[in-house]
């Protein structure tokens, strides 16, 4: 059975809740602690499938074929399942604040909401419409400046957990690196074809 962006975008969504569901039983149900362990598990669910996404292409530039043409094909439905599970992990930021009354620096509000409203345009504009509508120039732009500002919200999140969490940020921030590093070899390898041809 081929699994369709839209199946995907809905399971991994699916999961997420289930994901969510889970850490709030078992931090307490309905409660404070339950709704902050929620936002915590759907983050770090999150993270996985946007790093998939947003080196997709670095992948299969370097390393052509297999599997990372494979997830090159499928990034359209990757990305959109990024953006479904965290607009699951915004839900439960959402519970946590007006449910729960957790305190959120000004910051993390102007920060997340800014990153939240370009997951929301790239979203809805991960289709062959759009791209036509917004001409390929300026949804490059928006996809870049997108995937950019998203990365730097996830590396901020996770050096702030150094002290405290080593044992989950030390992973995230090295493949944090390998993504820029592939990134760069991938531009360095395009530049290199061109000054050759």
């Amino acid at each position: 059975m081929k699994i369709t962006n839209a199946r995907l975008v809905g399971l991994a969504a699916m999961a997420a809740v289930l994901i969510a569901l889970t850490g709030m039983a078992l931090a307490g149900g309905w409660t404070r602690e339950g709704a902050l362990m929620a936002t915590r598990l759907t983050a770090r669910w999150s993270f996985p499938w946007f790093m998939a996404a947003w080196m997709a292409s670095s992948l299969a530039a370097v390393w052509p074929g297999g599997w990372r043409a494979g997830l090159l094909r499928r990034r359209r439905g990757v990305g959109l399942a990024f953006a479904a599970n965290h607009g699951v992990h915004l839900v439960f930021i959402l519970i946590s604040a007006f449910v729960f009354n957790v305190e959120t620096a000004r910051i993390q509000i102007l920060g997340g909401g800014f990153g939240y409203l370009l997951i929301a345009l790239m979203a809805a504009t991960s289709n062959n419409a759009s791209v036509r509508l917004l001409g390929p120039k300026l949804w490059r732009v928006l996809h870049s400046v997108g995937g950019w500002v998203v990365l730097g919200i996830f590396t901020n999140s996770y050096v702030g957990r150094l002290d405290g969490k080593p044992w989950l940020a030390i992973p995230a921030l090295g493949l944090i690196a390998l993504a820029l590093a592939l990134r760069l070899a991938a531009w360095l390898g395009r530049r290199q074809r061109l000054q050759a041809a």
